[in-house]
């Protein structure tokens, strides 16, 4: 018996095409897919629309997409806008620019620098984050949290519009957590850091708490 061979898609201009199973997916301009799509690698510079989910080995986007399904894949990279009505998982996912994830978002490393609204839990062993626009989580949770300002802020509007530059999230969970410009109900952890800009409910900590700058906590409890 010989295996199957996969084949390639290529879209350059305006088209389409269906779902299905597929070695490597490239696309230069316009792109409709219609139905779930499981590719080895996928990069897309221009606009893309999938009525379906994504399960792509290497995802590469410069541009716009929407995704009507789940992402899943093993390294995902973002350079522009990319709105998912489902969940996102992956290794690795490096966000430049705009996310809009209706469900969770779950990876060993994520790394943003720009602007997000994970509707559900933003959950990853690595957590990095610059705030060049509004980001925005349920509940974040991870081994290492780190939210800082980019000096680049202004920049925002590239991203997502009007909104503070900052994070908000009802629960920030992990053993190392060192946050700025941060608004959250809770924050637990056992390293715990609140710097400028953060507007915290309370703060939950089993070995240090740092206060930087102008944070502000309503009530800390040592457990």
């Amino acid at each position: 018996m010989h295996a199957t061979m996969k084949r390639n898609i290529r879209i350059t201009g305006s088209g389409s095409t269906h779902g299905g199973s597929f070695h490597h997916v490239r696309i230069m301009g316009e792109a409709q897919i219609f139905g779930p799509l499981e590719s080895d690698s996928m990069r897309s510079m221009g606009t893309i629309d999938v009525t379906g989910a994504l399960k792509i080995g290497h995802y590469r986007q410069i541009g716009e997409a929407v995704v009507h399904g789940d992402l899943t894949g093993n390294q995902v990279d973002i350079l522009g806008q990319l709105n998912i009505s489902g969940s996102l998982r992956a290794r690795t996912i490096r966000v430049r620019g705009q996310l809009d994830a209706h469900g969770e978002c779950e990876a060993e490393r994520f790394d943003s620098s720009g602007g997000f609204h994970i509707h559900g839990l933003l959950h990853a062993a690595e957590v990095d984050i610059r705030t060049w626009g509004p980001c925005r989580a349920k509940e974040i949770g991870g081994r290492r949290i780190r939210v800082r300002q980019s000096k680049w802020g202004g920049l925002k509007q590239l991203f997502s519009g009007p909104g503070d530059v900052t994070l908000t999230a009802e629960l920030i969970e992990g053993e190392h957590v060192y946050l700025e410009n941060t608004t959250a109900d809770v924050v637990r952890g056992a390293h715990v850091t609140i710097g400028a800009g953060c507007r915290i409910g309370l703060v939950e900590y089993s070995k240090q708490l740092r206060r930087a700058g102008d944070a502000q906590i309503r009530a800390e409890v040592r457990i």
